[in-house]
């Protein structure tokens, strides 16, 4: 996709549904990155994490960020990844975010940009051992094909190895990672080595293709690299959950005939080589660009669960479903979220027989990011219930997990970062 295609496409997604974020951050067009990182350096000490920051903040903390990924490690300590400028960070807090440790540097490099913006964002991962995988994405400005790269920490987060790419070919974009009880690290990602050669060959390609990939060692090395399915959005992100067998499902917005931007959700099998699974709803979306508006998956004892948004011509706004044979049917897609306000970019998360869907809404002034949550496996939602709002820019909202406790994290321009407590029961989240 060149630049002035990327361009238009923003524009018709400002249009059709950029208010559900209301002033959001803006994709960066400063932020330049080399796609070969420099090797890895700690930040000058940087103490607490506040919860004010100016407008135009360039300190290596995660309020100055535009996105943040979080973790909690095995002994319940928060990890985020996130960008600033040109460099690439990951910082650590004991007090569940209201202070950071100095940031580790993971990279800094001179061309193109780092995919720091709503659907794209660097991210981390926890392993049982203290072991950090970070990942990263650069790209050249202005166009959506990139190199995913990943770091390692052993040193308790102290310092990162040097940064290795993925994959050295094709253009990779929107991973995922799960990691599985046994401590295999499973990614899914967009890749575009199918469509840069159709390209090449004068044929028509629609989209990237769906690869995915697994390491045995801790994410030093990743096995398996192939692309199993053709023809996804290649600017939504993609989302993943392990299963009840411990087994990776993914989900992300497939491009089908007419160019229908609908979902599609599946299963990788235990040697990675094939998928199982099938299209969430049809919507019939059809757009002739990207919507930069991904799903979100939870799995629990009752199936599989998936958010979306979409403009379909069949249905409009936000949508939940689940399936209980493993992605062969969809329950009727559920309507959820204010009509009226824009609602966007939602989010789903299984945590001890307790399902969480966070979305965000926009009224022209305010922000707000409603909750609601069920207790019999997606049949039934408390009523939504407004845990966070701004009314200047922010970050898309995203959910993790501690020890089966729920928590949101949010960054946004005025108030900084922020980890909330998801309630654990109906009346509490009901409370308004």
């Amino acid at each position: 996709m060149n630049g002035m295609h990327f361009l238009r496409g923003a524009r018709l997604f400002a249009a059709l549904s950029l208010g559900v974020a209301g002033p959001a951050f803006a994709e960066s067009a400063a932020a330049p990155v080399d796609a070969k990182a420099t090797p890895p350096a700690t930040a000058p000490a940087g103490a607490a994490s506040g919860h004010q920051h100016a407008a135009a903040c360039s300190d290596p903390k995660p309020e100055c960020a535009m996105t943040v990924n979080p973790a909690f490690d095995a002994k319940g300590r928060l990890w985020v990844a996130f960008s600033v400028g040109k460099t690439v960070y990951v910082a650590s807090s004991a007090d569940n975010g209201k202070t950071f440790s100095a940031p580790a540097t993971i990279a800094t490099a001179a061309d193109g940009v780092i995919d720091a913006h709503g659907d794209a964002r660097p991210k981390i991962v926890a392993l049982d051992d203290g072991t950090l995988l970070a990942s990263y994405t650069t790209r050249p400005d202005k166009q959506m094909i990139g190199t995913i790269f990943t770091a390692r920490s052993t040193d308790g987060g102290k310092s990162f190895s040097t940064p290795q790419a993925l994959l050295t070919e094709g253009g990779q974009r929107f991973e995922s990672f799960v990691v599985t009880p046994k401590g295999r690290i499973y990614g899914g990602w967009l890749d575009k080595t199918n469509a840069l050669k159709a390209k090449a060959e004068g044929k028509a390609f629609e989209g990237s293709g769906v690869a995915f990939g697994w390491s045995d060692d801790k994410g030093r090395t990743f096995s398996g690299a192939k692309i199993l399915m053709d023809h996804a959005c290649e600017c939504c992100r993609t989302a993943a959950a392990l299963d009840r067998d411990g087994q990776p499902v993914f989900v992300w917005r497939q491009v089908f005939e007419g160019n229908i931007r609908d979902h599609y959700a599946a299963k990788l099998s235990a040697d990675g080589a094939t998928l199982s699974g099938g299209r969430v709803s049809d919507d019939n979306w059809a757009i002739n660009s990207c919507p930069h508006h991904g799903p979100g998956i939870a799995i629990d004892a009752n199936g599989w669960h998936v958010v979306w948004f979409t403009k379909g011509k069949n249905r409009e706004g936000l949508f939940y479903a689940r399936s209980n044979d493993g992605g062969k049917s969809f329950t009727t897609p559920e309507k959820f979220g204010d009509d009226a306000k824009a609602p966007g970019h939602p989010v789903t998360l299984a945590a001890k027989g307790r399902l969480y869907r966070v979305w965000k809404e926009f009224d022209g002034t305010t922000t707000t990011l409603p909750l609601q949550m069920s207790r019999d496996g997606g049949k039934s939602w408390s009523a939504p219930r407004i845990v966070a709002q701004t009314d200047d820019a922010s970050d898309h909202p995203e959910l993790v997990a501690s020890k089966n406790a729920a928590y949101l994290s949010w960054v946004t321009h005025k108030e900084g970062y922020r980890l909330i407590p998801l309630p654990r029961d109906e009346k509490s989240a009901a409370a308004r």
